[in-house]
């Protein structure tokens, strides 16, 4: 994780960088659909991000851009429809933590070198949360009633081979294996399990948790701090928690050997996106951190990431 970290720190630096603010359409080689696919259901925080991002990139680009969601396998399925599709930079997959964690258990039919990988968004937080109502009032009550009642406490995440899976497994395990580990399909329908109180707690993001305000409780976040949105709510660190993942990192990709011209066509118009007053708007407003990297940099990073993944992947036995 030191190597996450050390890469974190410089996206944040890139991060303050001034961009591109013209108002240019970016050029794509063909002025056709761009379809940006989201390995998750409609409704979770990565859709929702998915979608924000359309809607800001569109004022910079020509083509229209559509959004396809395509959930299952822990992304994979998403994930594979990339992989299968032509590259031209016309279908991109809205890429992070998820696709690592899904290629490295054999989710996909491909790895992550499969993949150029294009453009950064940000980081985001995870949320342990439960109904508003729930007797559980603190990560450790969660915990307690797991020990004294086995196979009772249960605790959701959004898609099998999904960093939210990672992170229940490695939370799980780091507390004594209290709970039993439910897999949605999507953070939507994460997030109707534990409102409808089929599960107890949820694993989620940051964005999940406060589009639910007075509805779910947070318990405890992921992060290495206290996050803005939530600042009364402890780290896992905090409780004695180590080596849980911190959050979810986001990026889009495409297929392998979308030309470069193609690539910096992308990268230009997320850049433009990312300084669009309602994307940053959002961002502030759901605790995003913004990492903007591109293309080679970006490869290097997913490198790094892929690495110290398959480590914890390996310690909380996912890893195939």
């Amino acid at each position: 994780m030191k190597h996450i970290l050390a890469l974190l720190c410089a996206a944040l630096l890139l991060a303050t960088a001034p961009g591109d603010t013209s108002a240019a359409p970016a050029a794509w080689p063909e002025n056709r659909t761009i379809s940006i696919i989201v390995p998750f259901a409609a409704g979770g925080g990565t859709d929702i991000i998915a979608r924000q991002l359309q809607r800001s990139m569109q004022r910079f680009t020509e083509p229209a851009i559509v959004i396809r969601n395509m959930p299952g396998a822990g992304s994979g399925i998403g994930t594979n429809e990339v992989l299968r599709a032509r590259p031209d930079g016309h279908t991109l997959l809205l890429s992070g933590t998820h696709t690592v964690t899904a290629t490295l258990q054999g989710l996909a039919s491909g790895s992550i070198i499969q993949l150029d990988h294009i453009a950064s968004l940000n980081w985001d937080a995870f949320v342990i949360a439960v109904l508003d109502a729930s007797p559980h009032k603190t990560l450790k009550d969660l915990i307690d009633a797991g020990t004294q009642s086995p196979g009772k406490i249960t605790i959701g995440h959004a898609g099998v081979g999904a960093l939210t899976h990672l992170t229940a497994e490695a939370l799980n395990k780091a507390a004594g294996s209290p709970w039993t580990i439910v897999p949605y399909e999507g953070g939507a329908r994460l997030i109707a399990g534990v409102l409808g109180n089929v599960v107890t707690a949820g694993v989620f993001s940051q964005s999940e948790v406060q589009a639910q305000a007075g509805r779910l409780r947070p318990l405890a976040v992921t992060s290495l701090r206290r996050t803005p949105l939530f600042p009364q709510s402890p780290t896992v660190g905090e409780l004695g928690f180590k080596n849980i993942p911190q959050g979810s990192f986001r990026s889009l990709s495409g297929p392998k050997g979308i030309p470069m011209e193609a690539r910096r066509a992308i990268a230009a118009a997320v850049g433009r996106a990312m300084n669009d007053p309602d994307w940053i708007a959002y961002s502030r407003e759901n605790g995003l951190v913004k990492t903007y990297m591109t293309n080679v940099e970006l490869e290097r990073y997913f490198a790094v990431l892929t690495l110290d993944l398959s480590k914890l992947l390996r310690q909380v036995g996912l890893m195939k």
